[in-house]
């Protein structure tokens, strides 16, 4: 089955200089922010592999449209068609590609595995070329449209249509080559004949209701001199012509073209996917389209159990990484040179925080409390009048206490900006604190021995306090409250407790709200946070007033 090896790409749209080694690499899913280049990589892909040979290309497809400087697309592709490196064909220009090291050698060798490098190259006269390169050689040789079909490449977008049909250059198209190219070496193509016996069939029908004229018609042109007798009605060849795409799949008498955006998009899938059975290269832009959760789910999971090509796809869906391992996800980052893999220690992240996978930059957040305080602060920056986090492209994710560590070095080895957002009660996650701050990753914690509820009722106002104290007595009753604190006070509450701002009084709310676990949900967490901003002037010189002002600088520092 035909694959993929080496990318690069030139000079093309939004990328000046790309290169990726995808290896074994069978089911490769891109993603990134907007306008990163993942599209741009799958164009790439369709285009130098194409069936066409006369691709339209615009000086807005130069990058920068800087047309004096060439668009040029390198594809080094392993497995390959038999036919297609025979000496009479391309056998002459194989290159070898070194297991050992993954690198592709102009000389073929013994225990290399043999591999094609194919060039389509865009000047700015916006005639596409296509080449067979090695450097061996003396130039690079043409490649035809014909030579790349056999390669079944197709991408599957907005335009579809044409895939439904049994014209030259769509899928369905290749598949009946293939079938054709097996049981029949004559290369009678079944389609004309089907057309042939359909025309034969139409031929014989009397069309009685046109008969009428058509003596009339026979008539008129005898009294002028000309004889048509043998006038028949029946349809012109040429408007049933495959190349036109008249001929096409239904669903009894509706075309598969007027179906819906989802259906059209697995029907297409469906195909393509056959192609790939028998050698084919399988491209999906934004696979969630049109889609159901479950039913993209169900699709991402069928095609990576049972693919048996190679395929290519992008998303923004968090239910499509949820479905995913690590090894097929690669993350395009916009100017860079090449993908970048995820650790393999974020495995579990994917499921519990796939939003993070499509951010720049990453707030780890030690649990539930400090994910909704920086929702809050989100919303608070938004009144204020701030660039929100997704703006900026950062993303908040739920450390689950125990995997902080984990997650800070693993999005941090996977190309992301880090900073931690935690606690300082946990002398586990204290004594790792200096390793990643050498990392480059920032942290906001609170002062040493303190959780962040301690923190919060050591710093804010009494009347916040206050604030508090009342949201968790709607939560629970007022007596169990007053219950739990005072069985953690030094001192005996009074009746009016809630109104006394005492050192004692606020030890014991920080310790109950911590063991009780007052705002251990992303709901509670967020009410927190809006408490906090709402006193943000009044504890800027409190630690928890600067870990606030530094998290939401961080945000800003693009």
């Amino acid at each position: 089955m035909t694959r993929i090896h080496e990318l690069k790409i030139k000079n093309f749209r939004g990328i000046r200089d790309f290169s990726n080694t995808f290896g074994a690499a069978n089911f490769i899913c891109l993603i990134g922010r907007g306008d990163s280049g993942k599209s741009t990589i799958l164009d790439a892909i369709s285009y130098v592999l194409s069936s066409s040979w006369n691709l339209t290309f615009f000086d807005s497809d130069f990058y920068e449209c800087d047309t004096d400087t060439p668009i040029e697309i390198e594809a080094t592709l392993i497995d390959l068609p038999e036919n297609l490196i025979l000496e009479s064909k391309y056998g002459l220009h194989i290159r070898g590609l070194d297991k050992s090291t993954n690198e592709i050698k102009d000389d073929l060798e013994d225990d290399h595995e043999k591999a094609l490098t194919i060039k389509l190259e865009i000047e700015k006269d916006l005639e596409p070329k296509w080449y067979i390169i090695n450097t061996r050689q003396d130039s690079p040789i043409s490649i035809s449209a014909y030579d790349r079909a056999k390669l079944n490449v197709f991408m599957i977008s907005d335009y579809i249509d044409r895939h439904f049909s049994w014209s030259k250059g769509t899928p369905l198209y290749s598949l009946l080559k293939q079938q054709q190219d097996s049981i029949n070496p004559e290369g009678n193509n079944k389609t004309i004949e089907a057309l042939r016996e359909a025309k034969t069939k139409i031929d014989n029908d009397s069309f009685e209701q046109f008969k009428e004229i058509t003596s009339t018609v026979k008539s008129k042109a005898a009294e002028l001199g000309i004889d048509i007798s043998n006038t028949s009605t029946t349809i012109d060849f040429k408007d049933i012509l495959v190349k036109d795409g008249r001929v096409c799949l239904h669903d009894e008498k509706i075309p598969f073209r007027l179906k819906g955006k989802g259906s059209k998009r697995l029907i297409s899938i469906a195909i393509q996917t056959a192609l790939a059975d028998i050698g084919g290269i399988i491209l999906i832009d934004e696979i969630e389209q049109g889609l159901e959760p479950d039913r993209v789910q169900h699709l991402v999971n069928t095609l990576k159990r049972n693919n048996s090509g190679q395929i290519f796809m992008t998303t923004h869906s968090r239910d499509v990484i949820v479905e995913l391992k690590t090894s097929d996800i690669f993350i395009m980052k916009k100017i860079a040179s090449n993908l970048i893999a995820i650790n393999n220690s974020l495995q579990g992240c994917i499921r519990k925080n796939p939003e993070a996978f499509f951010a720049n930059r990453i707030i780890i957040c030690e649990g539930a409390t400090e994910l909704g305080i920086c929702r809050a602060l989100n919303h608070f920056r938004t009144q204020k009048k701030k660039k929100n986090a997704s703006f900026l492209g950062v993303r908040f994710a739920d450390g689950t206490g125990s995997n902080i560590i984990d997650y800070c070095e693993g999005f941090k080895k996977s190309g992301f900006e880090v900073c931690l957002f935690c606690d300082s009660d946990d002398n586990g996650i204290n004594n790792k604190k200096v390793e990643l701050k050498n990392d480059g990753i920032e942290i906001f914690d609170c002062e040493q021995r303190n959780a962040i509820e301690n923190q919060v009722f050591k710093d804010l106002p009494w009347d916040a306090i206050r604030e508090l104290i009342n949201y968790e007595e709607k939560k629970s009753l007022e007596k169990a409250v007053k219950d739990s604190v005072n069985s953690r006070s030094a001192e005996s509450l009074t009746t009016n407790w809630q109104e006394t701002d005492s050192a004692a009084n606020r030890e014991a709310l920080g310790k109950t709200a911590k063991d009780m676990r007052w705002f251990k949900r992303i709901d509670y967490g967020e009410y927190l946070g809006t408490v906090i901003c709402k006193y943000i002037d009044k504890i800027e010189d409190k630690t928890l007033g600067k870990q606030i002002k530094n998290l939401s600088d961080w945000i800003d520092n693009v």
